[in-house]
């Protein structure tokens, strides 16, 4: 508690020492003894003043901090909006109507994506997956829910399971290498196994350290969950590889 006061917090708390010595000194006085109640009370009506000024001062900030992420968020989707209507604007006038109808099964699929992923039950990670192209420039995220999935509805604990899923994404992202050609890749696929979580991790791309990806991977998991590293696209590519993050039960 002492470590989270404010220094005049702190002050207001050591001033205390003058009634004590007060008391210690006219010993048999009655005045020194309200004095030091008094002081006490005063002391921590101000102490408790002081504190919840800065723990409003705390989450005004962070309030503040949520609301120019939301905005960055806003202004991102309205760039990439505008960058496929620019495209679709193009094929129309040069009357390429199925260019134009991929680039709507292409905006039309996003649009799904971002639906699941607001409605996938922990506000927290779907903040974060929405956010992503926001805060990540090493690598593209893609986020595939299985329909009529709620992770909120499964038996895990919510902030542990938001917090651990949030790890493994950030795990990849540190270690993406910005590609001379190309793009890195990260899908994730959220699927239900029979009232087990399991995440499909297929990812493309250059990475730094790769043969310890899996060990970090681990760490982040914490015991609620194991991962088991596939090797189908192994074949494809060097830089391609699969892993399946199973969370068991709770007992």
């Amino acid at each position: 508690m002492l470590r989270k006061m404010t220094l005049w917090g702190l002050v207001a708390l050591l001033s205390l020492i003058i009634p004590a010595a007060a008391i210690f000194i006219w010993q048999r006085s009655w005045w020194t003894l309200v004095l030091f109640v008094l002081w006490t009370a005063t002391t921590w009506i101000i102490v408790w003043l002081m504190e919840r000024r800065k723990h409003q001062e705390h989450c005004d900030r962070l309030l503040m901090h949520a609301q120019l992420s939301s905005i960055r968020t806003l202004s991102h989707h309205r760039h990439d909006w505008l960058n496929e209507l620019q495209i679709l604007y193009g094929y129309l006038r040069l009357n390429k109507l199925d260019k134009a109808v991929d680039v709507v099964d292409r905006i039309r699929a996003r649009m799904e994506q971002d639906s699941k992923l607001s409605q996938i039950g922990l506000p927290d990670l779907a903040a974060f997956l929405l956010s992503f192209r926001t805060v990540c420039d090493t690598m593209r995220l893609d986020v595939d829910v299985e329909d009529g999935l709620y992770l909120n509805r499964m038996a895990y604990e919510s902030e542990k399971l938001s917090r651990t899923i949030i790890g493994l994404v950030n795990v990849i992202r540190f270690r993406a290498v910005n590609p001379f050609g190309g793009e890195n890749v990260l899908k994730l696929i959220f699927y239900d196994a029979e009232g087990e979580l399991k995440i499909k991790m297929i990812y493309e791309g250059e990475l730094a350290a790769a043969e310890s990806v899996v060990v970090e991977l681990d760490k982040c998991l914490e015991g609620i969950g194991l991962v088991d590293q596939g090797d189908e696209l192994a074949e494809k590519s060097q830089h391609a590889r699969t892993m399946v993050i199973h969370f068991p039960l709770p007992a």
